[in-house]
């Protein structure tokens, strides 16, 4: 929470620095823009969205508004933008979750083809996770447990903020590369996950640091490892699970902005040119970096051949480890 309050606060004081231009503004905008978050007012997500919609408000002088639509792991609030009106004044704050784990883990009840009801408009930041063990375990490093996994399969049990959230399917790709089994107890949330680890009710959690971090400065947490190769300003000091018994290793949540199907190219053409612009701009930079999240701009096409890779490589986990719901 605290993290959250700090990112909220900066925006509205440093991102002013992206003005609107001195010529005229397009016509579309020509009306409030709202961007739908599929995850409660808060978190991490929301938190990233309402930068992101402060900077292009900033840049075309309109108005870009959040509004939160959580539920059923993402698929309510997807399902509002993929029957919304295909005229840019309704975008999803889409990403891992709700473009490519949830649409495929409830692919039998689902209302709306992530593949073909999404205009991509761009990338906006990659977020690693990182591991944490109880400060008081035994567990000094990554090894120390996956070498007690190993010795004793299916005695350990791990948490996450909820059935088939990115953390829940990253932490299932870590027991896959790793070879060990684990048992999964979902949380409604990080905190509860992060409370039950704390007081000794789970082995061990799998997060974005937003909310595990202050825990492990405050030395109630021990972190292991951070899913990333890539170094990553304010976890310096976390090694890479790459390394540790995990060679490549490589698992981080990220988001992107979508678009109703249909949608006129020429509006998505503008919507891409400004999140570049944003995700350019030094304060922008700054406050992502506030919550360890690593800016991703580039092209619609760029944005459509990861998310289709992300598919196919979440599909056959999902697949394989038979985690389809209901």
């Amino acid at each position: 929470m605290k993290q959250n309050k700090l990112v909220m606060s900066l925006s509205a004081a440093v991102i002013t620095s992206l003005s609107v231009p001195g010529t005229a503004v397009a016509a579309y905008p020509e009306k409030p823009v709202t961007i739908v978050v599929p995850y409660s007012p808060g978190g991490a997500t929301d938190s990233t969205a309402r930068i992101m919609a402060q900077a292009l408000q900033n840049i075309t002088g309109q108005t870009f508004m959040v509004e939160n639509v959580p539920g059923a792991g993402t698929v309510i609030g997807s399902s509002k933008v993929a029957k919304a009106p295909a005229d840019g004044y309704t975008l999803l704050f889409g990403g891992l979750s709700a473009n490519v784990l949830a649409p495929h883990i409830y692919r039998n009840t689902v209302t709306f083809d992530p593949e073909t009801d999404f205009e991509p408009i761009g990338r906006i930041a990659s977020q690693p996770l990182i591991l944490v063990v109880n400060s008081e375990s035994k567990y000094d490093g990554l090894n120390d447990l996956l070498e007690k996994a190993r010795k004793s399969p299916g005695a350990l049990n791990f948490g996450s903020p909820g059935n088939g959230s990115a953390p829940h399917l990253i932490s299932e790709l870590f027991l896959a590369e790793a070879g060990i089994e684990a048992t999964h107890i979902p949380f409604k949330g990080a905190a509860p996950a992060i409370s039950a680890l704390i007081g000794g009710n789970i082995d061990f959690l799998l997060d974005t640091p937003t909310a595990p971090m202050p825990q492990v400065e405050g030395k109630r947490l021990r972190a292991l490892g951070v899913t990333t190769q890539e170094s990553v300003k304010g976890l310096e000091n976390i090694p890479a699970m790459d390394g540790q018994g995990l060679e490549g290793f490589e698992a981080n949540t990220w988001f992107a902005l979508y678009a109703p199907k249909g949608t006129d190219a020429k509006t998505l053409d503008m919507l891409n040119g400004w999140l570049n612009d944003a995700l350019e701009n030094t304060n922008v930079k700054a406050l992502m970096a506030t919550a360890y999240l690593h800016p991703t701009p580039g092209s619609r096409q760029d944005l459509e051949t990861f998310a289709n890779a992300e598919r196919k490589r979440w599909g056959q986990l999902i697949d394989a480890k038979k985690l389809e719901g209901k």
